[in-house]
């Protein structure tokens, strides 16, 4: 914009007042922009502030400290509450969500997925007040369908913290896009709202739920800390039957450590079937505890015993914001293509391409593209297969913005330059994100040689 001053003086009131002005209105459209991010209570609503905090102008280092210092918090409800989601064709997932009596928002809080068993019965209708309600046409009725069941009791009680128990389903099982996509959004929304401790959201499950946990872990990492399958198997999921989603690569475990249960004398998934699996996982590297029963059926009459270092291995294994090293395989890029901050972009065959010992326990039907990347300073070394472009989210938290950064792959040069920050790559992520431990300042999308 162009300025004009008074003849009289460059710095005279009228012409200070002149300037003032343009900057009121700027900070005023800022706290708004943010007071409409933290009310946001979806992504979608949050990507609308955050485009219009850039539009507004606001700069890097002014978004990065309210980011890092996060919304405040007011007093919640606490108790069990209820959010329904849709699900796709009609239906809606019931969730249940017990914040416990002494919940305050002082401090951050623990928040445990717990996937209950039996994920093919039969649902029944659930009800209790609901926290969200989306509704969506079903011709005549006006009203989707319910995929509820009354939820079990809880046969692993665990410490105070929040809790989320979805409701899984023949229709939206615990290994289905749709069910997946409904787990990540219930805690995006609980995360929105109640003061959770991103370090600390973890996946647990009992039988088809400790199945479940497998399957997120392989399909979608990124939001939790840690994986706790109990009488579950991985290797169910590669039973035609199930019309599981999508292809399943066991190196992805290698990005958070699991805690495993099974009982020796469970007639569906004994222990001697299990260790196969784990000791395919500990070739790859996979950071795990297993726990053996030997005198258990398809039971938790261990969890007196078990609790003490179930919960214990919680609090040991907080995830990292910016983990050093990141693998992961996908077959396709429109959706399960991330890792932490690796997004894999486009795939297809190159000269150059590494290759990777083959210990997958699944058969495969379509191509796919992997890529195992190091981080040393700002220096970054992949090796690749099958992949043609990849995107790396850099923060300020792990590189030095000053200087140069470097990516190998496959033993050849990628890129080396100065990455700038940028305040809408950060309010991007944040919106999309949610999590004052992981903010970006920019990205770099690199092209395999």
């Amino acid at each position: 914009m162009r300025r004009l001053f008074c003849a009289i003086c460059f710095l005279c009131p009228l012409c200070l007042l002149w300037i003032a002005v343009p900057a009121a209105q700027q900070q005023s459209a800022i706290d708004k922009g943010f007071a409409d991010l933290w009310k946001a209570d979806d992504v979608k609503g949050a990507e609308k502030a955050a485009e219009a905090l850039v539009k507004a102008g606001v700069d890097f280092e002014t978004a990065w400290a309210r980011l890092k210092a996060g919304r405040s918090y007011g007093k919640e409800r606490t108790g069990e509450l209820s959010i329904r989601a849709t699900a796709g064709a009609g239906l809606l997932i019931e969730n249940t969500v017990e914040i416990p009596a002494e919940y305050t928002p002082d401090h951050p809080w623990a928040l445990r997925v717990q996937l209950h068993g039996g994920v093919n019965r039969q649902s029944q209708q659930i009800g209790g007040g609901s926290l969200e309600e989306d509704s969506q046409s079903t011709g005549g009725s006006g009203r989707a369908p319910s995929l509820g069941r009354r939820r079990p009791p809880n046969r692993i009680a665990g410490e105070s913290q929040i809790y989320v128990f979805p409701t899984g389903s023949a229709e939206a099982a615990w290994w289905h896009t749709n069910q997946v996509e409904n787990i990540l959004r219930v805690v995006d929304r609980v995360k929105r709202r109640y003061n959770v401790d991103e370090s600390r959201i973890y996946l647990t499950g009992i039988s088809d739920g400790g199945t479940g946990a497998y399957y997120m872990a392989l399909k979608s990492p990124t939001v939790w800390s840690s994986f706790l399958p109990l009488n579950g198997s991985i290797k169910v999921l590669g039973n035609p039957s199930l019309q599981v989603d999508g292809e399943l690569f066991t190196s992805n475990l290698v990005n958070r450590p699991f805690f495993i249960v099974n009982g020796g004398r469970d007639p569906l998934y004994p222990v001697e079937h299990v260790a196969t699996h784990v000791e395919v996982f500990k070739r790859l590297g996979v950071d795990l505890d297993f726990r053996p029963q030997p005198n258990a059926g398809h039971d938790t009459s261990w969890w007196p015993s078990e609790r003490g270092p179930f919960e214990q291995f919680v609090k040991q294994k907080a995830r990292q914001a910016h983990p050093p090293r990141v693998s992961w395989e996908t077959e396709r890029t429109d959706r399960f293509n991330r890792a932490d901050w690796l997004i894999i972009e486009r795939l297809g065959p190159g000269t150059s391409d590494a290759s990777f010992e083959n210990l997958d326990i699944f058969d495969h039907r379509r191509p796919s593209g992997r890529v195992d990347i190091e981080r040393k300073g700002n220096a970054f070394d992949a090796q690749s297969r099958g992949v043609r472009e990849f995107t790396l989210l850099l923060s300020p938290d792990a590189i030095d913005f000053d200087r140069p950064v470097t990516v190998t792959i496959n033993g050849k040069p990628a890129y080396q330059g100065v990455m700038k920050k940028d305040p809408a790559v950060l309010l991007k992520w944040a919106a999309r994100d949610a999590d004052r431990q992981r903010l970006y300042g920019a990205e770099l999308r690199v092209q395999v040689p």
